[in-house]
């Protein structure tokens, strides 16, 4: 199988968004970053471009039930040893994105369980060769108990930054105004 076939998974879906993960294979990712916020994280690299593992269907104004990122423990690890911002130099040598299966389940009345299919983002770095994956996770608590657990898809997207705008420093005394 190619690489470019490897890429992409059976949609769960039935119109693809985000762009291939493909795309990522041979640059340098300097920098993981994790929103505190939003479920959502950015990578950036070293050629200046920056992409974002996000949460299909996640809306900030109309969140719904918690949405979270999750990942393998030490990609975890790594961002909580650093408060959520990762400063690396490393090459990605594959990137994919991958279909997982988890139990999901409900508690309310009766527990209910299913397997749930959802879509993950999986990358390994050339220097170490070990595979990191991240996926999404959707939960309910009352009285510090989950009672619902599901999972939902994640997609990368390039992030495009706006161009700053020079702003005039405004003169602080009339005198400079000539």
């Amino acid at each position: 199988m190619t690489p470019a076939k490897m890429c992409r998974p059976v949609p769960l879906r039935l119109d693809r968004i985000g762009i291939d993960p493909c795309v990522l294979v041979g640059k340098v990712l300097t920098r993981i970053s994790r929103s505190q916020k939003h479920p959502c994280m950015q990578l950036h690299f070293a050629d200046d471009t920056s992409y974002q593992i996000l949460v299909d269907g996640y809306d900030p104004v109309h969140r719904g039930v918690p949405k979270a990122l999750e990942m393998d423990p030490i990609l975890e690890s790594l961002l909580d040893a650093a408060d959520g911002q990762a400063k690396l130099d490393r090459t990605i040598d594959h990137c994919a994105l991958v279909t997982l299966t988890d139990k999901a389940f409900e508690a309310k009345q009766r527990e209910h369980r299913w397997d749930q299919n959802h879509t993950g983002v999986a990358f390994r770095f050339s220097e170490d060769q070990v595979w990191h994956c991240v996926w999404a996770t959707l939960s309910d608590h009352e009285n510090g108990m989950c009672i619902f657990r599901s999972y939902d898809d994640v997609y990368l997207d390039q992030l495009h930054r706006s161009p700053h705008k020079r702003r005039s420093r405004a003169p602080s005394s009339p005198t400079q105004r000539r």
